[in-house]
């Protein structure tokens, strides 16, 4: 129980939560129940109770003011009262993380903040993936410089900043760190919630913003590496489609590194093959990707998948790269002119996830 000056003193220079300082709040209104014990404490720690304290007083109960804001904003992240499950700092930042991390091929993916700004922090499971994850850093700080103010940058992740931390057995390992993008879902996710495939306007708008998204980082020599269902996010909202992932890529003419495991039927034969990839290597696999969304399998579309589509994905198919499409652009505008042969001018045409 905090009584007196002293006692806020003692409790402050043990404190190293909000939790430890307010307590257990009222379910019922969390922020009402914060305010009632800050009320409360700051009366403790006024320098008019506190003659010949003046000193002590104002250092209490400035540091009571930090950590009611710290408080707040916990509460209004709906996470005061659970514990950390991440805590890092780099030069610039301290991030903070209470959820569980999302699990990536080659790292775990914490939610955090720093600063009140929504991040996620790609912590590498293994020293050995750290070619991977700067592999990623060199591509989005390419793409962040490059294309500063450009509409087409909606489909990319935001790059923040990249550093090393050392874990619990004395292991560096690289963090990468992105913001948060809000309301998305993986193709992953739409796979699994669409089993048998999307109908084609659907699946239509999304290939499309891979196409752009894998046009634009072509324009600039790097290449992807890994059109995956779980490394393109859909904003159903809006209609973006975000580029994820880019611990694989390389600059065009360069052998991809490594794959996603749980991907190798969808490669094209010529990272199997160690060879050169180039802007086709992309292409047919997001085709293999627009393939799946349309409910095909192995590679084959669906015998419902209407004839110019179909024409267009095998076109994108072609296991020989130099017989492949190779301009993304191309593929886009000739996507988009059959689309409006079949489906007329663009619409929105909302997206639910069940």
């Amino acid at each position: 129980m905090i009584r007196s000056l002293n006692d806020l003193i003692e409790r402050l220079l043990q404190t190293t939560t909000a939790e430890d300082l307010f307590g257990v709040l009222d379910g019922r209104d969390g922020m009402e129940s914060l305010r009632r014990k800050y009320r409360a404490l700051a009366l403790v720690a006024h320098p008019d109770y506190n003659p010949g304290q003046w000193a002590a007083a104002n250092e209490a109960f400035r540091q009571l003011q930090e950590w009611y804001a710290v408080a707040q904003q916990k509460i209004s992240a709906g996470v005061y009262g659970q514990p950390e499950r991440i805590r890092v700092m780099s030069g610039s930042a301290t991030y903070v993380g209470y959820q569980a991390p999302w699990v990536g091929d080659l790292g775990d993916l914490y939610p955090a903040h720093a600063d009140g700004v929504a991040v996620l922090l790609k912590v590498a499971r293994s020293p050995r993936s750290s070619d991977l994850m700067q592999a990623e850093a060199r591509a989005l700080s390419r793409l962040n410089q490059e294309l500063h103010d450009q509409p087409v940058r909606a489909h990319f992740p935001v790059y923040r900043e990249s550093f090393r931390m050392r874990d619990a057995a004395g292991l560096q390992r690289m963090v990468n760190v992105l913001h948060q993008e809000a309301d998305t879902f993986s193709l992953a996710e739409v796979l699994r919630r669409y089993p048998k495939g999307l109908h084609p306007a659907d699946a239509a708008w999304m290939f499309n913003r891979m196409l752009a998204a894998l046009a634009t980082s072509h324009s600039l020599g790097l290449v992807h590496g890994a059109i995956v269902p779980d490394h393109v996010l859909i904003r159903p909202a809006d209609h973006n489609g975000i580029l994820i992932d880019w611990c694989y890529s390389v600059n065009s003419g360069t052998p991809i590194k490594a794959i996603s495991p749980a991907y190798a039927d969808d490669y094209p034969p010529e990272v199997t093959a160690r060879q050169a990839a180039t802007a086709a290597t992309d292409i047919f696999m997001a085709a293999r990707l627009m393939v799946r969304l349309l409910g095909g399998q192995a590679g084959q579309p669906p015998a419902s998948t209407p004839k110019p589509i179909h024409a267009l994905l095998r076109a994108c198919l072609i296991p020989a790269p130099a017989r492949r499409h190779q301009d993304a652009w191309q593929v886009l505008d000739d996507f988009r002119a059959i689309l409006a042969e079949l489906y007329g001018p663009p619409t929105f045409r909302p997206f639910r996830m069940p």
